[in-house]
């Protein structure tokens, strides 16, 4: 079995390390027992169906979980069981109540959970978790020399892609779309919306309504009702007739209410003459609307939802729901990591967490206080030491190259001061 070589500890070994690592993982990769077990991972693991099928054959749970970092769990088969046929889709499954983020990974990459489509006969599946089982494996490996090696090349391996700025999904990028489309035509409303909020809880009759063009033609379309809104707008008086036969739809829609069954608005065949009419509560028996504190945001909203055009060659089949005048996001957020839950993360996984405190020079106790006192401290520091809290700052191979140095370095000092003299620690240094 080949051994990594590290000739020394400190900054000194961790150079060698990364000039040498890609022709030192490949020489571990080719070991016997390396081989072996991950041919036999290539050859089986499209027959895994369930988590039993993977937690009874013990030389394909070793590459799962050494894919993952989760080697030491090898004789846990029931803890290992549980976390995959629970999958990760309920948010009181076992893999999302643990704050260690690889037990989710794991679950989530086998997709053998409820509601959960199985991997482990994908195209490219077995290649990938081989590629993560050597890295891994060879990282255990350096590790039993230096265990500051062992984190500093876990970091170096993970670190850059939770940092980097998330993939957004294309029904993100539809949303972001139709948000952009909605910003441009409140904008250009901006005007009848802006009269709207500042006139409408004057009124008090639904003539008041119907001889004010302006409010009229937020209030119907708001409720899709344009084409009633363009006919009385556009009707010419006579001797005969003074208003339109929409006009007076309207009135009545209103006048009436939507409590009888009989009333107009039930009558019509389009609900949405039910919706205005409940919307002011002009009828009989009903609650006038119109001078609520509340009332013309939520009427703007609707006007400003139904009467956007969607954007050219964009398909988007999601409801367009518009909040204070904007499209709301919050049904795609997933698609988002915020910085804070970026530090969550890296906070459970311990290698991660491991790192950050040496680098940022945190005391061991400091896992045991107040876990969002734990976030403030870490940003905190890392402002301090690196200019900025953001996790994505660490996407930049420069920055996460001080971030590990500054690890190491710290690591070496330690070990230094639990047994060497003062000199012993500046000549070690010096010939860093």
């Amino acid at each position: 079995m080949f051994t990594p070589v590290i000739p020394s500890s400190g900054l000194t070994g961790w150079r060698f390390l990364q000039r040498t690592y890609d022709s030192q993982l490949e020489n571990f990769s080719n070991s016997a027992q390396i081989v072996r077990n991950t041919e036999y991972f290539r050859e089986n693991i499209s027959k895994v169906t369930s988590a039993e099928d993977l937690t009874s054959d013990r030389r394909l749970l070793e590459v799962a979980l050494g894919a993952f970092g989760l080697q030491d769990d090898i004789n846990n088969r029931f803890f290992i069981k549980k976390i995959l046929e629970e999958g990760t889709t309920a948010d009181d499954s076992l893999a999302n109540r643990f704050s260690d983020n690889r037990y989710k990974e794991f679950s989530a990459a086998f997709g053998l959970g409820p509601g959960e489509d199985r991997q482990t006969a994908t195209i490219g599946f077995a290649d990938d978790m081989v590629l993560r089982f050597r890295a891994n494996s060879f990282e255990v490996s350096a590790g039993q020399q230096d265990e500051s090696m062992r984190i500093a090349l876990y970091a170096q391996r993970v670190l850059g892609a939770l940092a980097s700025p998330p993939q957004k999904s294309q029904d993100r990028l539809d949303a972001e779309a139709v948000a952009r489309a909605v910003a441009d035509f409140a904008s250009s409303a901006s005007d009848d919306i802006e009269y709207f909020e500042q006139n409408i809880g004057q009124i008090a009759t639904p003539e008041e309504l119907l001889n004010d063009q302006r409010l009229l033609k937020v209030a119907l379309g708001a409720f899709g009702l344009q084409d009633d809104y363009e006919a009385i707008v556009e009707f010419e008086p006579n001797d005969e007739v003074s208003v339109s036969p929409e006009w007076v739809k309207i009135k009545e829609v209103l006048e009436e209410g939507s409590i009888s069954v009989v009333a107009r608005a039930n009558e019509l065949e389009n609900p949405a003459y039910a919706d205005l009419s409940r919307a002011f509560g002009f009828g009989i028996a009903e609650d006038f609307q119109a001078n609520d504190f509340d009332f013309s945001d939520g009427i703007t909203d609707l006007y400003i939802a139904r009467s956007f055009g969607m954007p050219d060659g964009l398909e988007f089949d999601q409801p367009v729901i518009v909040t204070n005048g904007r499209f709301e996001l919050e049904p795609f957020r997933a698609d988002d990591m915020s910085n804070d839950a970026k530090w969550f993360t890296l906070m459970g996984e311990p290698p991660l967490r491991s790192l950050f405190e040496t680098a940022l020079n945190l005391p061991r106790e400091f896992g045991q206080i107040d876990i969002e006192q734990q976030l403030t401290v870490f940003k905190e520091r890392a402002r301090a030491i690196f200019g900025s809290d953001e996790v994505n700052q660490f996407s930049d191979p420069e920055k996460l190259d001080q971030l590990i140095t500054q690890y190491v370095v710290r690591s070496q000092i330690s070990s230094f001061n639990n047994g060497a003299s003062s000199a012993a620690i500046a000549l070690s240094l010096l010939q860093s």
